[in-house]
């Protein structure tokens, strides 16, 4: 009886402290920035903002996200006046990724990238825009500097959500 109890309590112990076990990617704050006016047919900058609060380096695949630098693929979510904007870029497949595709973060760290939203959306039209960032780290993992290198086969990959707040903007007809 006292050994099937033991077992028990481990056993529960054991799923507790896995459910408990956060994601590397929980380190990472994002924060995007959108100027608060722009003119239709100029560019409307989007600077994205990750920072790692955590304690220990971490790896980041690039891909699908502001870092890759280019919009090859939807991670925002536009609306104008209520409506949602379709995705209008580039979509590509990919082979297994290399050591280049990876991004370092060490602890404290904050890195930027800047896109223009103008370039995957069209912002032809005056209004109320609201930009949710919808990024999904395929993978993310903290940099031991030994055993953790990047590149990692997609078999290991462990991706993640990145919560960023959304960000509003009016764009307005050139003036004359």
């Amino acid at each position: 009886m006292t050994t099937k109890l033991t077992a028990i309590t481990l056993a529960l112990a054991m799923v507790s402290s896995s459910s408990l076990a956060t994601s590397p990617a929980t380190a990472l704050r994002c924060v995007v920035q959108a100027p608060a006016r722009a003119m239709v047919g100029q560019p409307v900058l989007l600077r994205f903002t990750v920072t790692n609060t955590g304690p220990t380096p971490l790896q980041v695949l690039r891909w699908n996200t502001p870092f890759e630098g280019a919009w090859f693929a939807p991670f925002v979510e536009v609306k104008r006046d209520g409506k949602a904007l379709p995705f209008q870029g580039p979509m590509i497949k990919r082979a297994e990724p290399s050591a280049e595709n990876y991004l370092r973060f060490d602890a404290g760290q904050s890195i930027d990238a800047e896109l223009d939203l103008a370039l995957p959306f069209d912002l032809s039209k005056p209004g109320h825009y609201r930009v949710q960032p919808r990024l999904r780290l395929i993978d993310v993992f903290v940099d031991t500097g030994s055993e953790a290198k990047a590149p990692r086969a997609r078999s290991e990959h462990q991706g993640a959500d990145l919560a960023c707040p959304a960000v509003e903007f009016k764009l307005a007809s050139p003036k004359g």
